[in-house]
């Protein structure tokens, strides 16, 4: 049984890479505070995130 459940074709592609994403955006989170790095790691994908979902919405309204 899939690990989740899709809506539309467009997400099925991404789903995977957003949870990887999320991952990553968490465990930076943990230092940013106290590391550049991680916080201009946990910056930078928090914003490539925001922009993938934004992409992927005005897709599937295209779809619609």
């Amino acid at each position: 049984m899939p690990k989740r459940t899709f809506t539309t074709e467009v997400r099925k592609d991404w789903q995977d890479m957003i949870a990887e994403t999320l991952k990553a955006i968490d465990r930076h989170a943990k230092y940013k505070d106290t590391d550049e790095f991680h916080a201009r790691s946990y910056y930078i994908l928090k914003h490539y995130l925001e922009d993938l979902k934004s992409w992927i919405q005005a897709k599937e309204k295209k779809l619609k």
